[in-house]
């Protein structure tokens, strides 16, 4: 492995946190198997350096995302900065994703009495995480995933009376994109998730 100019940068444990997220990412795409989802699981807790954390991804697809800034970027120390987020305004309106259609990596929607009708059954998806950031109250979001999707929404904070019903439950089969939602969802907001 050819080393990085940011090789020696130590990590904590959101950087071990991410590699672990990748490795659990992989090994539900068949990347690797239990064996060595374990092996290198321990020399995540183990890593002190990016350079310990890259090691441990080598090989493995989502390697080159570990670490959101790239080796100019470490060398001019110009961070470079995560994909601008595609907008969905549903201020007072609906806004609908259904059947084939192109899913960014990185979305935010925003809107109050509005609804969010977002199927990702037969998104074309780029990328082995797409992140949907909720900045919404007063509103219906729902959430529609295929089968191998997975739907992550830790990040997520509700107030005021919303909640999340998850009606997905696991994926029934491995292989798909993350949906990742974060923000937070406010005003008896309802967000309900499921599975197709």
């Amino acid at each position: 492995m050819v080393g990085q100019p940011d090789d020696a940068i130590r990590v904590g444990n959101p950087e071990r946190e991410r590699a672990i997220t990748h490795l659990n990412d992989a090994f539900a795409t068949g990347y690797i198997d239990i064996a060595e989802f374990e092996e290198r699981s321990g020399r995540v807790y183990e890593s002190k350096t990016r350079g310990d954390l890259r090691s441990v991804l080598e090989n493995l697809p989502v390697a080159a995302s570990l670490f959101p800034d790239t080796p100019a970027a470490a060398e001019t120390g110009v961070p470079v900065a995560p994909p601008r987020p595609v907008v969905f305004d549903a201020n007072w309106e609906t806004v609908r994703r259904k059947g084939t259609w192109d899913a960014p990596s990185n979305i935010l929607v925003t809107g109050t009495m509005g609804t969010v009708d977002l199927d990702f059954t037969n998104a074309v998806i780029p990328t082995a995480t797409v992140t949907l950031q909720l900045q919404v109250s007063a509103m219906t979001v729902k959430l529609r995933v295929g089968s191998d999707q997975e739907i992550r929404s830790t990040g997520l904070t509700t107030s005021g009376m919303s909640g999340v019903k998850d009606k997905a439950g696991a994926p029934t089969r491995p292989g798909g994109a993350v949906i990742d939602v974060i923000g937070s969802i406010s005003a008896m907001t309802g967000l309900t998730i499921k599975r197709s």
